[in-house]
């Protein structure tokens, strides 16, 4: 074999090797949108404690204050796959979008409207300011169901974006907004740290809501399936990390979430121990109907939609799963 073509064998093998270490080191990037409460911590187990990894995932994992952001990123193809809730992927597709719920999460409200300590009744309400992440996001959707509830026209409030719940938490203690709704165990926290009052509690009244879910681009879970069922599978066995495991579960939602003990313990118990296995669900789809209900009042493509006509759910990743008997070796 001349040197001529010994070259050019080589070069090819160099470029071949170099494609293949490029496919092998891809990121696969998930996000949660809006991480205010511990249901976030299914994937902060699966990063802290390298699951990905033992999926062949080389996963990547950020926080962001707000699901609309998350969803924004999501679209531009910059994460993967979002975990966040609401209504973000109903606007998304109203508008052009691909993307798919595949995974639940918290299935109802768990948010409580917590005001100063100087608002007593709803009444007190108007013309106040109200704290959201952002507009579009679930945190808006909530504080204007709240206050339909409490008998109160959205529009005889401010609704002022304040950023991720921490924001909200300390504009609400600064005085700069009267009020918000909050998750557990923020809430306590504002009433039992702060004096806050809460003026009503949204999971008391039995009501469906996607407050958390999975979501990918269909096109993106067209080409690579295999890497999202792999995504779930590390993530299922991140829930039951934390449920085998109560000290790593407060270590993490105290680092992530920047509570003490006692608020990490409430978090916890209700998010993870009691709530967590929402995970291993499709949204209800009542809860989805309602948000497009809700879209609509603003959005007048959303009217006569149906989940069914915006491919908003896609239920064979959890399928494939289940009928692997994947959950099996964590319910010994």
């Amino acid at each position: 074999m001349n040197q001529a073509k010994l070259a050019c064998i080589i070069a090819l093998l160099i470029q071949l090797l170099q494609i293949g270490t490029a496919a092998s080191a891809e990121k696969f990037r998930v996000a949660s949108g809006g991480f205010g409460t511990a249901i976030h911590a299914v994937l902060w187990a699966a990063y802290y404690k390298n699951i990905f990894q033992k999926y062949d995932l080389d996963a990547e994992y950020i926080a962001i204050q707000s699901g609309t952001t998350g969803m924004q990123m999501l679209l531009a193809g910059e994460v993967q796959c979002l975990f966040s809730g609401g209504p973000q992927p109903i606007s998304a597709n109203l508008q052009g979008g691909d993307v798919t719920i595949f995974a639940g999460g918290l299935d109802f409200f768990p948010y409580k409207l917590i005001v100063r300590p100087d608002i007593k009744n709803a009444n007190q309400l108007k013309n106040k300011n109200l704290g959201i992440t952002s507009f579009g996001s679930v945190t808006e959707l909530a504080t204007r169901m709240a206050l339909e509830k409490l008998g109160v026209n959205p529009k005889q409030v401010t609704i002022v974006q304040v950023g991720g719940s921490l924001n909200g938490y300390a504009a609400l203690q600064g005085g700069s907004i009267q009020g918000t709704v909050m998750f557990e165990p923020l809430a306590t926290m504002a009433v039992k740290n702060l004096g806050m009052n809460s003026l009503i509690d949204m999971a008391e009244g039995g009501l469906t809501f996607p407050t958390n879910f999975f979501t990918v681009k269909r096109s993106y879970l067209a080409t690579n399936r295999a890497k999202i069922v792999n995504f779930m599978k590390a993530t299922i066995e991140g829930l039951y990390t934390l449920k085998r495991d109560r000290a790593l579960g407060l270590q993490l939602i105290k680092k992530y979430l920047r509570v003490d003990d006692e608020m990490a313990g409430i978090g916890y118990d209700y998010y993870l121990a009691r709530h967590g296995d929402g995970i291993l669900s499709l949204p209800d789809r009542r809860g989805l109907d309602l948000v497009i209900e809700q879209v609509a009042r603003e959005n007048p493509k959303a009217k006569g939609q149906t989940p069914e006509s915006l491919a908003l759910l896609d239920p064979s990743i959890l399928d494939e799963i289940k009928k692997s008997g994947f959950l099996e070796k964590f319910k010994r």
